[in-house]
């Protein structure tokens, strides 16, 4: 059997550290031109904060296989700095009618909390949003003076009229643009929503392209979506667009506890504006990127990211297609990494990897080549999208196909799970199990079929994210 081969090598890490006055006037990473993946690329000059692997599913492939799994680990290597980096925060709070009473309730006491947590260096600007757009404060230092009028403007909201969304996240995007040339700050919209777009501009694709403006602009832009009325899957677009994340809040009670999910993970960031770039030989085709949005330009395919935090990890699983008639080891190309470094008080970042596999001799080398956690991996985001093609099921009134899409799951899960034991796995089964369990909750009513797929696509969206 020929020695399985595997060729990983970092070909470009960081750019030099520029000056001072250098620094802070580096664009964000997502608006730089696109990353050198030539082969003659410099080496690395220093980690950074991020540190990028690149891990196929095989080290080495019999000729008859047409696609691999490639997962890419991200990792935030550095320690949240002493001192965080300020923040520039736009809260864009839902006033329509359908907000009356507890829920109104709920977000202005998660926006008190939420100032507490801020101090002078960070900036906030609050928006809210019915038929009109209502502009507050705008880029307002949370200075003892400046909390105390953000603390006024919040709970003088009022709740009446529609729902102009688009509006609203325009609006934010606009206001928070214009400084997000300072590469020392984080700027991030967070924008609260219990109903349906109705007002002004409604196309996803519309708003999806505005808040992936933002992105290369560096504004990220994540979403919250309260109770069971709003479009989860709008929500979610305007979040994986932006680089943010979406968050399904059933209650406003929860409120609080995940505009400080938020936060903290806002306050932890080791790196901004982070995105991948996937240069492919000619014959090896992108089929997905698993949970994050993609767009293809001249030849290369963009991945959003986002940010990343302090020792936090990123697992993005890619799958490719292979050329057939393969003769001896492949070269797959090569994935490209960019971000903004905060530590490094906002330099701008590069990184590349070279990706290539062997030609197993049989079946039996191939498997003996597996990397288990990619595998592992590859369960648990297919498992995600069938519980998100359950939750499609069950929100058309189908409840016999979304049952047997879980069923099938879970015994799919469970024959992995024997041949290779893993605690992730037997939580992938767990969350499927009782996804079955809250059914017949689900059939009951209208308000109760609305939960539980929103409760569903929430999980697969967590979990391909992960």
């Amino acid at each position: 059997m020929r020695r399985t081969l595997f060729v990983l090598a970092l070909l470009a890490a960081a750019c030099q550290a520029p000056g001072p006055t250098d620094a802070v006037a580096a664009p964000p990473a997502a608006a730089q031109a696109p990353l050198s993946l030539a082969a003659d690329a410099p080496p690395p000059a220093e980690a950074g904060s991020v540190a990028l692997e690149v891990l196929p599913q095989f080290k080495a492939l019999t000729d008859d296989v047409t696609e691999l799994n490639v997962l890419v680990r991200l990792t935030g290597t550095s320690d949240a700095p002493a001192q965080r980096p300020p923040l520039d925060l736009a809260l864009v709070l839902d006033r329509s009618g359908s907000m009356r009473g507890d829920k109104m309730r709920d977000v202005k006491a998660a926006g008190l909390q939420l100032l507490e947590a801020l101090g002078p260096s960070d900036r906030v600007t609050l928006l809210s949003y019915s038929d009109q757009v209502l502009t507050h404060a705008v880029r307002l230092p949370v200075d003892g003076q400046g909390r105390e009028e953000l603390r006024r403007a919040l709970l003088a909201i009022e709740a009446n009229g529609g729902t102009a969304l688009g509006p609203a996240t325009a609006e934010a995007l606009d206001l928070l643009e214009r400084a997000a040339d300072d590469a020392g700050r984080t700027a991030h919209v967070m924008l609260l929503s219990d109903g349906l777009a109705n007002v002004g501009e409604q196309r996803p694709d519309v708003l999806g392209a505005r808040t992936a403006a933002g992105f290369r602009q560096g504004v990220t832009f994540s979403t919250l979506g309260v109770g069971v009325d709003y479009n989860e899957d709008l929500m979610t677009r305007l979040a994986d667009a932006g680089g943010g994340r979406y968050h399904f809040i059933q209650s406003g009670q929860a409120v609080a506890r995940v505009l400080d999910d938020e936060l903290k993970g806002l306050v932890a960031t080791v790196a901004r504006g982070v995105e991948l770039d996937l240069a492919l030989p000619a014959g090896v085709e992108l089929v997905k990127v698993f949970g994050y949005p993609t767009r293809q330009d001249d030849g290369r395919h963009s991945v959003r990211i986002g940010t990343l935090g302090a020792r936090q990890v990123r697992e993005v699983m890619i799958r490719l297609r292979l050329p057939m008639g393969r003769d001896g080891d492949v070269a797959l190309g090569k994935i490209g990494l960019r971000y903004v470094d905060m530590p490094a008080d906002g330099v701008a970042r590069e990184a590349i990897a070279g990706l290539a596999v062997a030609r197993a001799a049989s079946a039996d080398a191939m498997r003996q080549s597996e990397a288990p956690a990619v595998s592992v991996r590859v369960a648990e985001v297919e498992s995600a999208e069938q519980l998100e093609l359950a939750a499609r099921a069950a929100d058309r009134g189908d409840f016999a196909q979304a049952q047997g899409l879980l069923r099938v799951a879970i015994d799919d899960l469970r024959r992995k799970d024997m041949v290779a034991p893993s605690p992730k796995l037997k939580a992938q089964i767990a969350a499927f199990e009782e996804a079955d369990g809250e059914m017949e909750g689900a059939r009951a009513s209208e308000s109760g079929r609305k939960g539980y797929t929103k409760k569903l696509k929430s999980r697969a969206y967590e979990s391909k994210k992960r």
